[in-house]
């Protein structure tokens, strides 16, 4: 029953936001050329691509294609895997109590069929999403292999266009492995407790993201962070001070070529959503419907 309910919602929301969008269009305060956002989600099948409407035209004008960070930069790699490890003297288990090791550790190898053990050197924050991912294959029958989010760089890179990232890797490490490990062991934990809320609330995030109904993953996000006890200011680095940042970036990168920008669907949304602050700019910005 609470699953027709969650359904019943789900299609409300998709019916009732006529303005729900992932693709923009860019003009204005000018610029010769159009360029145009989209938002990406990283648990969405490349397969998807195919319904929202103008995304190839779009994407085929483009003479630059823009995202968060460059995927094929031959210096990202080194760095990345080394921020993924935890200093020499640390491990998982020196992090958490014995009872809350043994409780994920069991509950890891029952849902991906590999020990904490395994993963005693990595960072907090990368074993949870890798365990995040697994749930969701499970759950969702998801094929990393086919997720929509790297196609437009990987396409670029055969097509010879240019692919400019808007932060550098070390930007991204700070982002991606917080330096408060106990805190994210303690995260990993709670995680893998609340199994079943992470699964429903992945599952309606990537409905609303079909929908293109960005208004209410913002709202979703919102209750995300009261969930999983993530502060208002780190939701505001993750965020909002991206957003002004890169839209400092974005109009030299437009007025030199039209540009395809492809960001995390939930930086467009909300009063520091980068569709907002563009505007705020003087550029016109509108649903490519």
């Amino acid at each position: 029953m609470k699953r027709l309910q969650l359904i019943l919602v789900l299609l409300v929301a998709c019916i009732s936001m006529s303005h729900a969008q992932l693709l923009w269009k860019i003009t204005g305060k000018g610029l010769k050329e159009p360029s145009y956002i989209f938002g990406t989600h990283h648990l969405i099948p490349i397969q998807f691509l195919d319904s929202i409407h103008g995304l190839y035209p779009a994407f085929n004008s483009a003479k630059t294609v823009v995202s968060e960070l460059v995927l094929n930069n031959i210096d990202a790699s080194p760095k990345i895997q080394k921020a993924a490890l935890l200093p020499d003297t640390v491990t998982i288990q020196s992090l958490l109590s014995k009872a809350d090791y043994d409780f994920a550790n069991e509950e890891i190898k029952n849902t991906m069929r590999m020990s904490l053990d395994n993963m005693n050197k990595m960072h907090p924050s990368l074993i949870a999403t890798i365990y995040e991912l697994g749930v969701y294959k499970t759950s969702a029958h998801f094929d990393e292999n086919t997720k929509s989010d790297s196609y437009f760089q990987l396409v670029a890179a055969q097509k010879g266009i240019p692919v400019v990232g808007l932060e550098t890797v070390d930007k991204q490490i700070d982002l991606l492995f917080p330096k408060d490990l106990k805190k994210e062991a303690q995260r990993l934990v709670e995680t893998v407790r609340n199994k079943t809320i992470l699964i429903k609330e992945l599952t309606e995030m990537n409905s609303l993201y079909r929908c293109g109904n960005i208004d209410e993953l913002e709202k979703l996000s919102e209750q995300s962070n009261t969930q999983w006890k993530i502060s208002d200011e780190e939701s505001k680095a993750m965020i909002d001070d991206r957003n002004i940042e890169w839209v400092k970036q974005l109009p030299d990168l437009m007025k030199k070529n039209s540009c395809f920008v492809a960001v995390g669907a939930l930086h467009l949304p909300g009063i520091n959503g980068v569709l907002h602050l563009l505007k705020k700019e003087g550029y016109k910005v509108t649903a490519v419907k």
